[in-house]
This record gives C-alpha cells, structure tokens and sequence, in this order.
C-alpha cells in the first residue's frame, strides 16, 4: 500500500519530542531517566499495538556528574562547569595548585614536566569533539601529572558540550577534570591563570541498566527494514534535537505503517547508549538474528530552520541511486552522500555488512547546540520533523514498490574498510 506524504504532519512527533525533552529532560544511559524515556516509548507502541513491542534491557555503569568549579585564592568568584566524563571527584573542599595555561592541546609535546607537576593547567579546545587523537594527547598531559585540569571549550560560548563517547572509565578518572566555555574566564581580570587556584569536582559512578526498546510489524515478505533512534542523550542535555526528533518520528512512522499492509517486514527500534561507544546498537545486533534484514533506515538529528535534508547511504550505487531519486524530486532541498557516516548507531549495521541510510535534517540557525543544556525544544516546531517526516515516507514507499529487492544486501569493501577504521580510530579511546 501507497502512503501519500502529507499523512505524516509531525505533530505526534513534536508532541513526543517535548515529552521526552521538557518532561523527562537528560536521558544518560543507566540513569532512571533513561529508563521512563524507555517504558514512555513501550507505552506509544503498544498505542499501535499490543503484544508487539518489548524492552531488552542490559546492566550498565554510567556517570553522574554533579558539579565541577575553579577560583582564584584567596577570595574569587568561583567559575563553573562540568566534570568531564568519569573525572575524579576531588577530596574534602577540592585540590589547590598554582595555575599554569597551557595553550592548546596540541603543544603538549612542547611542555616539561616541572612546568605542569602538581598545577591546576588550563588547556584550550578549539572544539570539544573529543576525538581519539585529543585523549592520546591528554594522557601525555595527565603523565606530567598536573594535580588538576581545567578545559576551556570554545564550542559555545553560553554552555558546556558533553562527549562521553568513550568506553575506558579510567581515562579522566586520573586527574580530576572540567570543562567549561572559554570566554567565562574573559570575564574576569585574573584570566592569566597566573597564582594559586581551587578545583571542586564532585561526580560518580553509578550501576544502572541500559535499555533497546523494539517494535515488531510483520509484512508480507520475510525481508526487514530496520527503522532506528537513539533515545539517550549526554550529561545535561535535554537532547531535543539529538535525538527525541528522531524518536519522535520514528514514532510517529510506526503509528502510520503499523495501520497498513505493508510489503517487507519493519522493525522500529529505539537504542540507549548510543553516546556511549553504540553500547545499545552492539547489544541489539549480538542478540539478535539479522539474516533477513536488508537495511537499516537511522534518524538522527533536527536542527532549526532554515536548512537541508540529508541522507547518508553506506550501500551500493544501486540503493544511492534509489534514494538520491527521492532527494531529487523532494520539494524542501534534500542531499544525498554516498559513504559511511562519522558516527552513529547505523555505523555497527554497516560493520556487519548491513545497507544503512542515516537520515538528519541538517544546518541550523543556532551552531552549537547539540550535546549541551541548551537543546531544548525552544526554538524548535513541528516543520522539521514533518519535512524530514514526509521524505522519509516517500523513501518507504520506494521500497515498498520493489517487487524484489533491487540493491545489494551488502555493502562496498570500501565502505566496509572505512567503517572497520573508524572501529579502529575508537580502540585508542582504551589505550593507556
């Protein structure tokens, strides 16, 4: 059965977004939070219908950070930000040392070990996309061993990103750790780090449980169509953008499809631990038998207007091919690259050998937002979501007429050798 577009309009997907944004707010996995976001999505697909969903749920360690600051001695205003991801809580009322500006991470080669033992350093991040190569230099840091570290992000300049995106708890566990926007300390007139600070960090380690919630449609044919969202989000961030728009029309798409009878056979799948090393994503797949599954369709992320749709497909020229005509006669500009994705939960389909298409409504009229306090669903609508909404109905529909799967099953060697090396890239995380 045909779907017309306009049958997706994104208000149930807004509605869900603020729900699970404004409602229920950080969803870390592990954290109770989590786990209401997860029964609240059990509860809309037994909305659609019963006896077809269920909650798979793994024990899982995870972070809480409760507060981390820094002032000059012996009377300053106290400067606050965030514990980095597993940082070590400092004793009693925090660690003195004197200060010592480090410049940028990358110099850190350049810097002798009595100019760094037993201080407090501040270090400059051009940005916070804690990428393999910036934790190796700041193990190089922490071998110096500085009695404390302050990062100062230029990421954005009203709120700290949070990137736990690491597996290793070890790794800030040995110097305590914050992060912070660098221009807080613009405003003050002792931002030359120069004589003795106080760092306070409180934070902890807490056994949790992971959760992947799954919804089952049966199709004519035995062939399935994964349809997946991340849930969770990083520390302090209500994930309004990243990513309850994605569950939100993922939602939404499983209360449209469910209503019909469909060709190939769907499962809607909403995963934790996605900013935790895909932790959900490599449960589902070692728990799961995926032999009649053909293609993983990944929603992740709406940003503000004005922007684009964009499609990321890590498949064969002939499944490009396919969605690049539905981008082509999309109304709203929409974009099609064949590759593989820098992240994301499709990324462990791809190394499987699975086709995977990760779906974002990308530009924005606010840089900055994702993985910080600030993404809320202030500033945001439902037009987003239904452009994104409706593509994605189209791109369904294709399918839907392919009276037999007309593209490959499995993926390029060299999509294939890219998604093994970004694996590869993300071992360094657990180097020591």
């Amino acid at each position: 059965m045909e779907f017309d577009k306009d049958i997706f309009e994104g208000k149930e997907a807004f509605s869900i977004l603020k729900f699970l944004s404004d409602e229920i707010g950080p969803r870390v996995t592990g954290s109770s939070q989590e786990d209401k976001a997860a029964k609240y999505i059990l509860s809309k697909f037994d909305e659609y219908s019963k006896n077809k969903s269920s909650i798979n749920t793994y024990s899982h360690k995870f972070y809480s950070g409760k507060e981390a600051s820094v002032a000059k001695l012996p009377d300053g205003t106290p400067i606050h930000g965030k514990p980095m991801w597993m940082t070590k809580s400092t004793p009693g009322e925090g660690i003195e040392g004197n200060g010592f500006y480090l410049g940028s991470v990358n110099q850190i080669d350049e810097i002798p070990l009595i100019a760094v033992q037993d201080k407090i350093v501040f270090i400059f991040f051009s940005r916070d996309f804690l990428e393999p190569e910036i934790f190796t230099d700041l193990k190089k840091l922490y071998r110096l061993k500085p009695c404390g570290v302050v990062i100062l992000s230029n990421y954005n300049s009203k709120a700290t990103r949070s990137d736990p995106f690491i597996e290793d708890q070890s790794i800030f566990a040995q110097i305590p750790t914050m992060i912070v926007p660098a221009n807080f300390f613009s405003k003050h007139k002792d931002h030359n780090f120069s004589g003795k600070y106080i760092l306070k960090i409180k934070g902890m380690t807490e056994e949790g449980k992971l959760n992947n919630v799954l919804f089952k449609h049966e199709g004519a044919r035995k062939e399935t169509i994964i349809v997946c969202a991340h849930h969770d989000t990083v520390e302090y961030s209500p994930g309004a953008r990243d990513n309850a728009s994605g569950i939100g029309i993922l939602l939404e798409l499983a209360s449209i499809i469910t209503r019909t009878k469909n060709n190939y056979s769907y499962i809607f799948l909403t995963i934790g631990g996605e900013e935790q090393g895909l932790d959900g994503v490599w449960k589902f797949i070692e728990n799961n038998n995926l032999s009649d599954v053909i293609l993983c369709l990944n929603i992740d992320g709406v940003e503000s207007l004005p922007g684009f749709v964009a499609s990321i497909v890590a498949g064969d020229e002939d499944l490009f091919k396919i969605v690049k005509e539905i981008s082509q006669i999309n109304e709203y500009p929409a974009l099609t690259i064949n590759n593989t994705p820098n992240s994301g939960d499709n990324m462990a389909f791809a190394h499987e050998g699975i086709p995977s298409i990760m779906h974002m409504f990308k530009g924005s009229t606010d840089a900055g937002i994702n993985h910080t306090a600030l993404d809320t669903s202030e500033g945001l609508d439902e037009e987003p979501l239904k452009l994104l909404g409706q593509y994605l109905v189209k791109l369904i529909n294709r399918l839907e007429l392919m009276a037999e799967v007309e593209f490959s099953v499995s993926i390029p060697l060299k999509l294939e050798e890219q998604t093994v090396n970004y694996f590869k890239r993300l071992e360094l995380y657990n180097e020591h």
